[in-house]
């Protein structure tokens, strides 16, 4: 029995012993630069507006005010 903890504990060392983590934030970084395709989208499409008239946001604002105390404007997104 004693061998068979020994064992155990050694292999379970020797594999953390062998795991190669990254320095902290490297994933994050990779995301980052991953999703990011065009950096100035937002100064290319500053004068694009998306056509509506809003139906589908006073849909979802009349639903959201159902499950809350508060009520909110379309207009202007402050409560009542």
């Amino acid at each position: 029995m004693k061998y068979k903890s020994l064992f155990l504990l050694l292999s379970v060392l020797g594999l953390v012993a062998c795991s190669n983590n990254p320095p902290l934030g490297t994933a994050v970084a990779l995301v980052k630069n991953e999703q990011i395709y065009n950096p100035q989208a937002t100064e290319d499409n500053k004068d694009v507006l998306p056509e509506g008239d809003g139906e589908r946001a006073q849909v979802v604002i009349k639903g959201y005010n159902k499950s809350t105390s508060k009520n909110y404007d379309v207009g202007t997104g402050f409560s009542n």
